[in-house]
């Protein structure tokens, strides 16, 4: 592991165990640099500030990979894997959900987004090369499925993550009911 590595995991570290014992707002770069023994030149070389360190850890520890390997039959399993790790560290994500949601939803966003405009045109595969109407789609689910991670986040995680992807995907499948409901009485 590289020094610049090393650096960054004891920044992160420091973070998370603060936000253990007191709200982010509150929390400043020395606190952060004297919990983990380092300067502020040092966190200074590496983040601009305590905002760009949170969305750091929230890419890397949670947002990296969380489109890799999802599938139209996987979805709901590996987003249940998603909200598993925010669980593991409920404090840390209550705690800065509720001081800087922005940065977690635009993560969180950006990635429902990219999932659900990857359905939507394999759901209209067999109709048309590409739905006009898949990004109106995509932005639509991606905001009511942000809204409930973040309502369960901020809300204390009191659902397992298995009860709100269970929820999610009878959303989603009910949809399709729904759906042909509307054409039948159009």
């Amino acid at each position: 592991m590289s020094s610049s590595a090393i650096t960054k995991s004891a920044l992160c570290g420091a973070l998370k165990t603060l936000c253990e014992q007191k709200p982010f707002e509150k929390i400043s770069i020395s606190d952060i640099t004297n919990e983990c023994g380092l300067n502020r030149q040092s966190f200074y070389y590496h983040f601009q500030d305590k905002y760009e360190l949170l969305e750091y850890i929230y890419f890397n520890e949670i947002f990296k990979n969380i489109t890799r390997g999802v599938n139209y039959d996987n979805w709901y399993e590996r987003l249940e894997g998603f909200l598993e790790n925010i669980r593991k560290d409920k404090k840390f994500y209550s705690n800065t959900l509720k001081s800087s949601e922005i940065i977690f939803e635009k993560y969180l966003f950006k990635s429902m987004h990219q999932l659900f405009l990857r359905f939507f045109y394999h759901a209209v595969a067999n109709t048309r090369k590409r739905s006009d109407k898949a990004k109106f789609f995509a932005d639509f689910y991606s905001h009511g499925f942000c809204g409930i991670i973040i309502d369960w986040a901020k809300g204390g995680m009191r659902d397992s993550p298995h009860t709100v992807m269970l929820q999610m995907k009878e959303l989603a499948y009910e949809n399709v009911n729904i759906g042909q409901g509307f054409r039948a009485n159009l």
